[in-house]
């Protein structure tokens, strides 16, 4: 252990980082009325929506909608509601855990005061709240920077603190993830843990029962917000413990045995307020309130993804934490006896977060759910660090020339993402890379982004003029097929003589199964259908879609369609019906281009006049 009264380098670092969380935080420009009304958005929205609910509204189980419905409507902070869901006993039951909610609390309560004081309304989303929300955040930054500094000095030198602090803080999205999104639970995750760990620290030192309790609290409190942070536990559990310290470690539990206990029963105490609030509120002590879908798939299916995908790789869009992997060598070699916990806890926080179905995590700059790990990968970072430190210049230096460059590359992409340039959820490789280091986005570059992951989500082609059309096929169904001469109307036609009858006969109508090179001439393109459709029945009986889509390596890919019985189309006449549709970019141009009309009912639905045209950029 180092232990130094010269700590003035570390102690700059760390006032310098929060001052430049706080200014990027709170005052830079771009930090106005606007910006403030997100913060409680989204997720956000979602993980707070316990305390208006409890304190102004006193309806936890959302029986009276209308509250929740006039915060939709006045503030938009979502789009649509997920947050929650109606339980089993005809309640609403909150998506989330409390945990958040908890740590929000104190600066709840300071903009319910300044609500009152200032004369905005006191309904839990006004300014006052808002900002104490993301003031909020900004000390528990601080105080998660603080105890990183007080753990690694335990371990390493004034300098080497310093200097991984820089090459945490700067060179990874833990920048992002505080200084712009510091109200998602990563940041306060990333907090609790450093707690947990000095906690731990401090009890080996001197088994006071205090220490124990405090650390059954925080690691009640982390799995109250994250249930799979419950990982964190393995840290206390395995600290001091290695090949030749484990009779030791043993007999210091077994002398320990009723702290130790008490701890476990207060972390389930905290744990067990979730469960109190599940059974008040949905009937059962254990209730899943996520959606069916959304649900752990071991053992780690997504790792690949996970890691590299240029849509959220973690080592694609976070490459300086390379070095920290490297760095379980010299950590292993120089400090075995804090080994174990730091890499399996690394190892099995790892795996959880690549084993669940949304690997990606939703909207972020790279894989959000790594930064409360950043803690405990500190470990290794700052080993990897001091063991180059000690290296000849001749490698000391490059190495920790690429470093910054590492750490200038993160800053880069911080702001790209700041400034909508990387997307916060569409990545692709040819994206990525035609945007590598540029300022700028224009239309044309977007058309490179993953596609939309809404299947009813409409385009529009708005500057026709700017491209050469061209019609791919043309369906008058003129021609009736002899071998199924039912699937024609001969008496019903929008043009000519006949249509095409669809039915519980006739699922899918003619139209495009086309590899993309024999489609379009260019990376991408624009394709409109349209049809004229008529039927007799009640539109919403109508189960009938024109359908657009493509397909990649097997599995549908950017589907799209068109639902006729939504399309506000009159019974008794010919309806004309539209859709345009941009195509995504593809790695290979043999992928196919389908285009159809599909009906799923027992309905007739009568199709004449299916064109499909082709829209190709013109340079």
């Amino acid at each position: 252990m180092k232990n130094t009264s010269q700590q003035r380098i570390s102690i700059a670092v760390f006032g310098l980082i929060s001052v430049v969380i706080i200014f990027n935080r709170l005052l830079l420009p771009r930090f106005n009325t606007h910006d403030v009304i997100s913060i409680l958005s989204w997720d956000v929205f979602g993980y707070y929506l316990y305390l208006p609910a409890t304190f102004i509204h006193h309806d936890l189980g959302i029986r009276n909608f209308a509250w929740v419905q006039q915060i939709l409507d006045t503030y938009h902070p979502t789009i649509g509601f997920y947050q929650a869901y109606l339980g089993p006993g005809g309640e609403y039951v909150m998506k989330y855990p409390m945990g958040m909610a908890i740590l929000y609390s104190p600066f709840y309560f300071c903009g319910q005061v300044l609500a009152h004081l200032t004369g905005y309304s006191p309904d839990g989303f006004t300014l006052p709240y808002q900002l104490s929300i993301a003031c909020g955040g900004l000390v528990y930054t601080v105080i998660g920077l603080w105890f990183l500094r007080r753990i690694l000095l335990r371990f390493f030198t004034d300098g080497v603190v310093a200097m991984t602090m820089v090459l945490l803080v700067f060179g990874t999205n833990y920048f992002e993830l505080t200084a712009f999104d510091g109200t998602m639970p990563h940041n306060y995750l990333f907090t609790l843990f450093a707690l947990i760990v000095w906690f731990t620290i401090r009890w080996h030192e001197d088994q006071q029962w205090r220490y124990l309790l405090y650390i059954g609290l925080l690691c009640g409190l982390a799995t109250l917000i994250r249930p799979t942070a419950i990982v964190i536990v393995l840290v206390p559990l395995l600290w001091g413990f290695s090949t030749g310290t484990w009779r030791d470690k043993l007999s210091l539990a077994r002398r320990n045995i009723a702290p130790i206990v008490a701890a476990a029963a207060l972390m389930m105490l905290v744990v067990g307020l979730q469960m109190l609030y599940w059974k008040l509120h949905s009937g059962r002590w254990i209730y899943y309130s996520y959606e069916k879908g959304e649900k752990l798939e071991w053992i780690a299916p997504f790792l690949k993804n996970f890691l590299f995908s240029y849509k959220k790789g973690w080592l694609v869009y976070t490459p300086l934490m390379l070095f920290a992997v490297a760095g379980f060598w010299p950590l292993f070699v120089k400090f075995r006896t804090i080994f174990p916990a730091v890499f399996l806890f690394f190892t099995v926080h790892l795996l959880i977060a690549a084993s669940w179905p949304t690997w990606w995590y939703g909207g972020s700059l790279g894989q959000r759910s790594m930064m409360e790990a950043y803690l405990l990968l500190a470990f290794p970072l700052a080993a990897l660090v001091q063991l180059i430190w000690k290296q000849a210049e001749a490698v000391r230096w490059p190495l920790f020339a690429v470093m910054m460059l590492l750490v200038l590359l993160s800053l880069f992409q911080t702001w790209q993402y700041m400034h909508f340039i990387i997307d916060a959820s569409r990545m692709s490789k040819a994206y990525y890379w035609r945007m590598f280091g540029k300022t700028t986005v224009n239309a044309n570059d977007r058309l490179y982004l993953e596609p939309s992951g809404i299947i009813d989500e409409r385009e529009y082609l708005q500057d026709p003029e700017h491209y050469t059309s061209r019609t791919l096929a043309l369906y008058d169904f003129e021609k009736p097929d002899p071998g199924n001469p039912g699937n024609y109307c001969a008496d019903t036609a929008n043009t000519g003589h006949y249509s095409l009858r669809m039915g519980r006969k006739l699922e899918f109508s003619p139209g495009i199964n086309l590899p993309y090179k024999d489609v379009a001439k260019r990376d991408f393109a624009w394709i409109r259908a349209t049809a004229s459709v008529y039927f007799t029945c009640k539109p919403e009986d109508v189960a009938c879609s024109l359908v657009i889509t493509c397909n990649q390596k097997g599995k549908a890919y950017k589907y799209r369609l068109l639902e006729v019985g939504r399309a506000n189309l009159k019974p008794g006449s010919w309806n004309k019906v539209s859709i345009d549709y941009m195509t995504p970019f593809f790695d290979d141009k043999n992928q196919t281009v389908q285009v159809y009309f599909w009906n799923r009912g027992e309905r007739q639905v009568l199709i004449d006049d299916f064109e499909i045209t082709v829209f190709d950029p013109v340079d």
